[in-house]
């Protein structure tokens, strides 16, 4: 397996810190290898449902978010992938103290990226898987940051 260079890390890293939605989520980027990313970000009032679980949506963002940085980490510089196509599932309340997602590509075409988000909910130090992703990504020029 290839390994990512410093420059694409950094890349990878500068155009996370630049979502602003992972900002307002106080989201970090936990491990970054080729095709394959961890989020992780901690529970807080203003992103939960009205059970005080973690927002059903959160989790869907942050999933998206780790697939589609996995995905960026396999696309030739000055591409991106977009988000094409996703379904989520939900498994169980997201009921804890930090949310983690883990995305890995399946399969990394020219045109078409397959990827795969496993959300987990960690509480007093153990995790629970609480929702999964699969996704599809359309390989695209660069628009702007990536």
């Amino acid at each position: 397996m290839t390994s990512l260079s410093e420059e694409r890390v950094q890349e990878i890293k500068d155009s996370f810190t630049s979502q602003g939605l992972m900002q307002t989520y106080e989201a970090t980027l936990t491990h970054i290898a080729l095709g394959h990313v961890e989020i992780a970000m901690p529970h807080r009032p203003a992103i939960t449902q009205q059970h005080g679980f973690f927002h059903g949506g959160v989790m869907g963002a942050l999933a998206d978010v780790a697939c589609g940085y996995a995905a960026l980490s396999t696309v030739a510089p000055g591409h991106a992938g977009l988000t094409a196509e996703y379904k989520i599932n939900l498994l169980s309340p997201a009921d804890g103290d930090t949310l983690i997602a883990v995305g890995h590509v399946i399969k990394a075409g020219k045109t078409l990226i397959v990827a795969q988000a496993e959300v987990w909910i960690e509480k007093q130090g153990a995790r629970k898987q609480c929702a999964v992703m699969l996704m599809t990504l359309c390989v695209v020029k660069h628009l702007g940051n990536l």
